[in-house]
């Protein structure tokens, strides 16, 4: 359920909060602030900028460095690729196959990380007897090394996440801007009753947009696969998914033992 919700698009979300809060507006009883009440709504809402911009870039920062291991991520297999063409048929499409485990097992993954059973599996393949002296599987081998790398940056980038104590302080501010915002008394004016339902509007939007960056449901997060996603589909067409998931099971099955 609330995956579906974090799917609806905030241009859709807009115009139905606008909706509400001015109808809230409409027939809610408004109140002339005291003085005590108008400095706490000035230091409230004060907090609450200072707490959440930080917060939000931190957020969207998390989602651009998923995006960076990504890229560097389909830089290195691509390289990896140009130099396969080096190799003979066979050794070229055991090793296709056992990069398209690997990339499967690395996409949309968010439980990632730098120990990875298909990564291994392509390290004991390029150091195989029949490849000693070769300078090209030698060159393939620390390109697969350097995925290592790209998989602890996107971990790192997936385990960089808000904590429960800081979302409770974020409503909790929220909230509190929110009920004085609608208690502003705008004497009966359409035109500040559209200003003040804009701005409810914004800071709804403003949590909407912390919350897809949180949940890696942005349009920004979720294009961050799609590097590797169009990688997978122009490069590895050659090889069928079955053969893919019967060198998946017997990796599997090595590691089991």
């Amino acid at each position: 359920m609330f995956k579906k919700l974090m799917d609806i698009r905030l241009s859709y979300v807009y115009p139905v909060l606008f909706a509400i809060f001015f109808g809230i507006l409409w027939v809610y009883h408004r109140q002339v602030l005291t003085s005590g009440q108008l400095a706490l709504f000035s230091a409230n809402s004060f907090l609450f900028g200072y707490y959440f911009g930080p917060i939000l870039n931190a957020q969207k920062g998390r989602v651009d460095a998923l995006g960076k291991g990504v890229r560097q991520e389909e830089m290195t297999l691509l390289d990896i690729l140009a130099q396969s063409h080096l190799l003979k048929p066979k050794d070229r499409h055991d090793l296709k196959l056992r990069l398209k485990v690997y990339l499967h097992s690395v996409i949309r993954n968010d439980k990632i990380r730098p120990d990875n059973p298909y990564y291994d599996e392509l390290l004991r393949f390029t150091k195989q007897d029949k490849f000693t002296g070769n300078s090209v599987m030698d060159v393939i081998y620390n390109r697969i090394a350097k995925t290592q790398e790209n998989r602890d940056a996107m971990q790192n980038a997936y385990q960089t996440r808000m904590y429960s104590h800081e979302w409770l302080v974020l409503f909790i501010l929220f909230f509190i801007t929110l009920y004085f915002i609608l208690q502003i008394d705008y004497g009966h004016s359409l035109f500040f009753q559209a200003i003040l339902a804009l701005l409810c509007t914004g800071l709804c939007l403003l949590i909407l947009i912390l919350v897809k960056y949180a949940t890696l449901t942005h349009k920004q997060a979720r294009k961050v696969w799609q590097p590797l996603v169009e990688l997978n589909a122009n490069h590895f067409d050659d090889i069928a998914d079955g053969e893919m998931m019967v060198m998946k099971r017997d990796i599997d099955a090595d590691k089991a033992k």
